[in-house]
C-alpha cells in the first residue's frame, strides 16, 4: 500500500506532506486569504504525473539503449471554471536532449509506454478510481 500523511501546519492554508517513503513536500493554496508560500495541490497533481512518466521514460530509453542526455517534462492542464475546477484536459510534453543518434520508433514506443502502460498516476487519472473518505476525531 502506498501512503501519504498530510498535516496542517497551523499557518493559514499551509500543509506538510510526508510520503510513506519518509520524504517530505509542502503545499499551499493561492486562494484569497491563503499564504501562497508553497506548491499548490493541483500543481502537485500535474507534477506527480510528469515525474511518474519521466521516471518510466528514463528507464525505458536507457533499456532501449537510446543516448538520452537530458529530459524535461512539461505538464499543463485546462480546468473547469466552476468548483471543484476539475481538470478537463492534461497535456504532457517530453523535451529530450540526445548525445547521439536515436531510433525514432523506439523513442516513441518508450514515451507511449511510460505514459500509458507503466505510470500509475496516469492510470488513476485516465481510468478513474473510487475515492472514499471518513472522519476520525483525535
Amino acid at each position: 500500500m502506498t501512503t501519504a500523511t498530510v498535516r496542517w501546519t497551523g499557518d493559514r492554508t499551509s500543509f506538510d506532506i510526508e510520503g510513506g517513503s519518509g520524504f517530505h513536500a509542502q503545499a499551499d493554496s493561492d486562494a484569497p486569504g491563503a499564504a501562497d508560500e508553497a506548491i499548490h495541490p493541483t500543481e502537485l497533481l500535474l507534477g506527480a504525473l510528469g515525474a511518474c512518466t519521466g521516471v518510466n521514460a528514463v528507464l525505458l530509453l536507457q533499456k532501449m539503449r537510446q543516448p538520452l542526455r537530458s529530459l524535461e517534462i512539461r505538464v499543463d492542464g485546462d480546468r473547469e471554471t466552476e468548483w471543484p475546477k476539475a481538470f478537463t484536459a492534461i497535456r504532457i510534453e517530453f523535451v529530450l536532449g540526445w548525445s547521439g543518434p536515436t531510433d525514432d520508433a523506439l523513442v516513441e514506443k518508450a514515451l507511449d509506454q511510460s505514459v500509458n502502460r507503466y505510470c500509475p498516476v496516469h492510470a488513476t487519472l485516465a481510468h478513474g478510481v473510487e475515492i472514499s473518505h471518513r472522519r476520525t476525531d483525535s
